[in-house]
């Protein structure tokens, strides 16, 4: 069956969601506006473990060596031990106690709200959601091996619910509050449900996020160890020098609101949400391993869930671990997906319509909030109307080919025009995260064209 085409862009086709507020703190980059010139001007934000954190020179070596890691990089964010808690009623005892995701996350929910030009108090009471991508577990384990007795905030600093329930608690807010942990896709899932929570009606708004916070070895020991790490200290998606990713932290916070009440509600619209999708791998070579089928599908069910086909489809947010192995499946997976949604929307992409990019790159892999860093950097090019460079890139894999195909790799800022339809002037865009465990995420973005 071929689904019609979807190019509604004024008042909204059912289930449109549109974002319409953001903050963030990544690598570099204080906030949404820092992080785009960060991103326009090729900026790479990687640099040894800072002081503060750990020491590296104690665990960095032969990985082949008991707690030995052959990386001492990543992408950090400053001041993560800074918190104004009198701000958010919470007392100097238990500010101590509590995880810095949880103090991240207050801080970006509220800036993403005064963004979105709400005044926060105003929502309390309302059906409001939060939906976290969070697993990271550092500060739990920093207490456990500092603290000789358990204190009676220990539980509500850490456990991993909270992230999101303190920010409901906070603000008084009574829609569904919610973590995901599916690992380095995780951010995308919080999406997936968040709007299918105000699509059934269950949510109002909708507070979207991704948090990820860097503070002990263990991680940087266990990954190097499988092999996922990059030994020289760069991500080198699609390179041929790709040798694995570097580690970041940070977070990322989106608005949501179905798009009609938004356009009713005169809000200010970075872009509309048209489609996602999730799935698993199943069984594959190993746990880790990815699984090209499972994300070719993922990708098909997305742009079908949508409405929308693949010429209209001008870039693409690629996951881009810059693995040797993990980067060419992807791209495999994508053509694949690609001639499927060719033949079932009945058009031809043609060739070298569709930009690639990955800000791994810039930042590292935030992991839990590298789905969320991705619509972000979407949604802040929708409105400059350009996309920023692929950095660290030299020469592509000699295992990827694009020759032939609608997709090429964004190497220097360029000019982001629209796909050519007639009287069509949105830009179309898709964001993939896929998790180590096998769960993989899609999500279809459209900018907002209000109609003249």
């Amino acid at each position: 069956m071929t689904t019609t085409r979807n190019t509604e862009r004024g008042a909204g086709a059912e289930g449109d969601i549109a974002v319409i507020g953001i903050d963030c703190r990544f690598p570099g980059a204080g906030d949404a506006a820092q992080f785009w010139d960060n991103l326009a001007g090729g900026v790479n934000s990687i640099r040894e473990v800072p002081a503060g954190r750990f020491d590296w020179r104690r665990y960095f070596g032969d990985p082949r060596e008991p707690n030995k890691t052959n990386s001492k990089w990543g992408g950090f964010i400053d001041d993560v031990d800074k918190f104004d808690n009198d701000f958010f009623h919470v007392s100097p005892t238990e500010a101590q106690l509590m995880d810095p995701q949880q103090r991240l996350m207050l801080e970006l929910c509220w800036g993403c709200l005064e963004d979105a030009g709400y005044l926060p108090g105003s929502l309390a009471g309302s059906d409001t959601g939060v939906f976290v991508g969070v697993a990271g577990l550092d500060y739990r384990e920093l207490l456990e091996a500092k603290l000789s007795s358990v204190e009676a905030h220990r539980s509500t600093g850490n456990y991993l619910s909270l992230v999101a329930n303190r920010v409901s608690y906070f603000l008084d807010l009574r829609g569904p509050s919610v973590p995901y942990d599916t690992a380095c896709s995780s951010a995308l899932f919080a999406l997936h449900y968040a709007a299918q929570s105000i699509n059934s009606g269950e949510s109002g708004m909708a507070l979207v996020a991704g948090i990820n916070i860097i503070l002990t070895p263990t991680t940087f020991i266990s990954f190097a160890k499988t092999g996922m790490l990059s030994p020289t200290g760069q991500c080198r998606t699609f390179d041929a020098s790709a040798d694995g990713y570097v580690r970041g932290e940070g977070g990322g916070v989106i608005l949501l609101k179905r798009l009609s009440k938004a356009i009713e509600d005169g809000d200010h619209i970075y872009g509309v949400i048209k489609g996602s999708a999730i799935n698993h791998g199943g069984r594959s070579q190993t746990l880790t391993s990815p699984n090209a089928f499972a994300q070719s599908q993922v990708i098909q069910d997305a742009y079908k869930r949508a409405g929308i086909a693949p010429d209209r489809v001008s870039y693409i947010e690629a996951h881009g671990t810059a693995t040797p192995k993990g980067d060419p499946l992807e791209i495999t997976g994508l053509k694949r997906a690609w001639r499927y949604l060719e033949r079932h929307f009945k058009v031809k992409a043609g060739e070298a319509t569709c930009a690639l990019g990955a800000l791994k790159t810039n930042i590292g892999h935030l992991e839990t909030a590298s789905g969320i860093a991705g619509v972000i950097k979407v949604l802040l090019a929708f409105q400059h109307r350009r996309l920023p460079p692929l950095v660290n890139f030299d020469r592509l894999n000699p295992n990827i080919e694009l020759g032939g195909s609608p997709f090429y790799l964004v190497t220097e800022l360029q000019d982001w025009p629209a796909s050519g339809h007639e009287g069509d002037e949105a830009l179309v865009a898709g964001v993939s995260s896929f998790g180590f465990g096998g769960t993989n995420a899609h999500v279809v973005l459209q900018s907002y064209e209000p109609v003249q």
